[in-house]
């Protein structure tokens, strides 16, 4: 299948973040991705961004922090840090693709992992008509704290089955979640999800649960996107 790339730039509160955007030449919904993308999170992400471009979900893969972050000692995206601030960057990155006339027909959603699976669902609480379905992979979800009761998004949790402390953990987070929801325990996957079966697993289902919820959301079915965006 064809897909158009380009590299873009958003403005959030007077600063760029980069991001690469992904449309297959029939798309049928569009996925935020909302993880550091680098390390092991580059390799998820890798695996994942193919699975949905082969499903026919175009993706737009945002960088979490600006240039000069990068170089800041004092960013992290460690447990307890920024969760609001990129939750943030998500909303005015949706809000981003919506001045795009053909890309603002699409139904949206977002996936994260690390500190992205709480700034997603974050995002989403915020955003209860804009967002379509949510899926979390791996991550701290539970960060995400009072929101989560918010989240009207139809969400996906997909934890590792050999980590027993994450799997507690997104046990609470399914509990505390209001709507529609699902909680998946990807068998012979350890935390991060380094094993390459578990984690094909993981990008089938969370495909399967984009494409199903966008199907739901009664858009306008399948866009044809020449790369040509007219989005600022």
């Amino acid at each position: 299948m064809r897909v158009h790339d380009r590299d873009v730039e958003i403005a959030v509160a007077g600063r760029l973040l980069g991001g690469r955007l992904t449309v297959p030449e029939r798309a049928s919904g569009l996925v935020v991705l909302a993880t550091d993308g680098a390390g092991q999170d580059g390799r998820r992400l890798e695996h994942v961004t193919r699975v949905l471009h082969d499903a026919g979900l175009a993706t737009l893969h945002l960088e979490l922090r600006t240039a000069e972050e990068e170089l800041a000692q004092e960013w992290t995206l460690r447990e307890g840090s920024n969760v609001e601030l990129v939750a943030h960057r998500l909303e005015v990155a949706r809000d981003w693709l919506q001045r795009d006339d053909i890309l603002s027909l699409l139904p949206v959603g977002y996936l994260g992992s690390g500190l992205g699976a709480a700034a997603a669902l974050v995002a989403a609480a915020h955003q209860p008509r804009g967002v379509q379905a949510v899926v979390t992979l791996g991550g701290r979800p539970d960060m995400a704290g009072e929101f989560l009761h918010d989240v009207r998004a139809p969400t996906l949790l997909l934890a590792a089955a050999e980590d027993a402390d994450r799997v507690a953990l997104n046990r609470r987070v399914f509990d505390a979640l209001k709507y529609r929801k699902a909680l998946q325990l990807i068998e012979g996957a350890t935390r991060g999800f380094p094993e390459d079966a578990p984690l094909a697993a993981a990008a089938r289902l969370a495909s399967a649960w984009f494409s199903d919820c966008f199907r739901a959301a009664a858009g306008p079915g399948v866009i044809e996107w020449t790369g040509d965006s007219t989005a600022p």
